[in-house]
C-alpha cells in the first residue's frame, strides 16, 4: 500500500477513532483499575483479527499481529485516568465523579487501535505488537508489564505522549533525554508537644516543618549546580491535633525531578543531609526517605530519526519541531527503554483556543491529533521494517 492509499485510510477511520476516544473519555478509570477499557480494547482489537492477551501487568492488554516466532516492532500506549474533577462542560464529559482523563491516555489508546486497525493489512518484514499499558499516572505500569515478559521478541518500540504547548497537525522531537527522573520524598519531622501559649517549652514541628519547605528550595539554589535543574515540590502535608498544641509531629510528601542521572542517583544523601541539618536548627529532628520511581526517557538515536524523518515526510519540515529542552515531568516509558532501544515523541494537541495544561480540570485536546499521531507511528513502524 502506497502512502497516499494509507494516509487516505487512515482519514477514513478517524470518526469511528473520535467516537471511542469520546466514550473513554466519558467512562476514566485510575491506575490499576482499567478494567472495563481494557475489555472494550480486547473485543475491538479481536474483532480485526489481532492476537491479544489479556491481564498483562495485572489490567493490561498485549496486541500482536505478525508470525508468533518473529521479531517485533512495539507501540507502548496507556490507559489510565486521573483522581481529577473534570471541568471542561463537554457532551462527552467524565462520567465518573473526581475521575478524569487529563493527560490524553484516552487519545493515546485510540491511537492505538488506529494504528492496529492499518497495521494488519501491511506486509511487513517483523512482527508488531501494540502495548496498552495501564498505571502509567504511578509510574507503576512498566514495571508489571515487563515482569510478565512484554519485551520479549521486541527489536524496538515507539511511544506518543499529548503536548499541550504543540498545534494540533506538529510533533516534537528530541534527541537524547527527552523527560527528567522522578523520585518521593517522604520527611518525617518530630518536635515536641506543648502547649500553644508557651512555644518556648516545646519543639514546634511545624514551624519546622515549614522551615525544611523553604529552606530546601534555598539550598537548591546555593548548593545545587543550576546547569543541571532540579524541581523538589511537597504536594501534601499533614501534622498536629488541635489549635492550641504545639504539633509533635509533620509528615510531608513531596517528589523530585532531576534530568542528571548521576545526580539523582545522589539526592537521597544530599535531602538527607540539608533536611535534617535544616530540622536540627528548629530544635527537631527529621527522618528523611528517598524512593527512586522512575529513569528519564532516553530516546535512541536510530528510532528517534526513524520518527523524524517519518513525520517530516508526512507533516513537513515545518510542522517537526526539535525540542530544545527536555521535560521535568516523568514517564515510566522509560522502563522499557532500559530493556529496548525506543524513542517517545510529543504529539501537538493545541487547537484554535488553545489547550489547557496537562493535569488540568480544563484539559482539552484537539481530536484532530488522534490521526496525526497514527500516520507518523505506522509510517515509522514501516519504516523499522525496512
Amino acid at each position: 500500500m502506497d502512502r497516499e492509499k494509507l494516509l487516505s485510510k487512515i482519514d477514513s477511520i478517524k470518526d469511528e477513532l473520535i467516537n471511542m476516544r469520546r466514550h473513554i473519555h466519558a467512562h476514566p478509570e485510575l491506575s490499576g483499575l482499567e478494567n472495563q477499557t481494557a475489555i472494550l480494547i480486547s473485543g475491538y482489537l479481536k474483532n480485526i483479527g489481532w492476537r491479544v492477551t489479556e491481564s498483562v501487568g495485572r489490567t493490561g492488554v498485549v496486541a500482536d499481529f505478525g508470525p508468533k516466532d518473529n521479531d517485533f516492532i512495539g507501540l507502548r500506549v496507556d490507559m489510565d485516568a486521573l483522581p481529577i474533577y473534570e471541568n471542561t462542560n463537554l457532551s462527552f464529559s467524565s462520567k465518573n465523579d473526581g475521575i478524569m482523563h487529563a493527560c490524553g491516555h484516552d487519545l493515546h489508546t485510540c491511537i492505538g487501535l488506529g494504528v492496529a486497525k492499518i497495521i494488519k493489512d501491511l506486509n511487513l518484514k517483523y512482527g508488531t505488537r501494540i502495548i496498552f499499558q495501564p498505571a502509567e499516572e504511578i509510574a507503576s505500569g512498566a514495571k508489571w508489564m515487563i515482569d510478565d515478559g512484554v519485551t520479549n521478541q521486541l527489536k524496538q518500540i515507539i511511544g506518543v505522549h499529548v503536548f499541550p504547548e504543540l498545534l494540533v497537525g506538529t510533533i516534537g522531537i528530541k534527541e537524547g533525554s527527552l523527560t527528567a527522573a522522578a523520585g518521593e520524598i517522604s520527611v518525617e519531622i518530630l518536635g515536641k508537644s506543648g502547649h500553644g501559649a508557651r512555644p518556648h517549652e516545646g519543639v514546634d514541628a511545624i514551624w519546622a516543618a515549614s522551615k525544611v519547605i523553604s529552606g530546601i528550595q534555598e539550598a537548591i539554589t546555593r548548593k545545587l549546580n543550576p546547569l543541571d535543574p532540579v524541581v523538589i515540590t511537597f504536594g501534601k502535608i499533614n501534622g498536629g491535633n488541635a489549635y492550641n498544641i504545639l504539633a509533635e509531629k509533620v509528615n510531608l510528601t513531596g517528589t523530585l525531578r532531576c534530568t542528571n542521572l548521576k545526580l539523582f542517583r545522589d539526592m537521597g544523601d544530599w535531602l538527607n543531609s540539608n533536611i535534617s541539618s535544616i530540622a536540627n536548627s528548629c530544635g527537631a529532628k527529621a527522618k528523611v526517605k528517598f524512593r527512586e520511581i522512575v529513569p528519564p526517557v532516553n530516546n535512541d538515536f536510530v528510532v528517534n530519526k526513524v520518527l523524524r524523518d517519518s513525520a517530516v515526510g508526512i507533516l513537513g519540515h515545518e510542522n517537526v519541531i526539535e525540542l530544545q529542552k527536555p521535560s521535568l515531568g516523568a514517564e515510566d516509558f522509560a522502563e522499557f527503554l532500559n530493556e529496548v532501544p525506543g524513542a517517545m515523541f510529543r504529539l501537538g494537541v493545541s487547537g484554535e483556543k488553545g489547550c489547557a495544561p496537562l493535569h488540568s480540570s480544563e484539559f482539552n485536546p484537539d481530536e484532530r491529533a488522534i490521526s496525526v499521531g497514527i500516520k507518523v507511528i505506522t509510517e515509522s513502524i514501516v519504516k523499522l521494517n525496512n
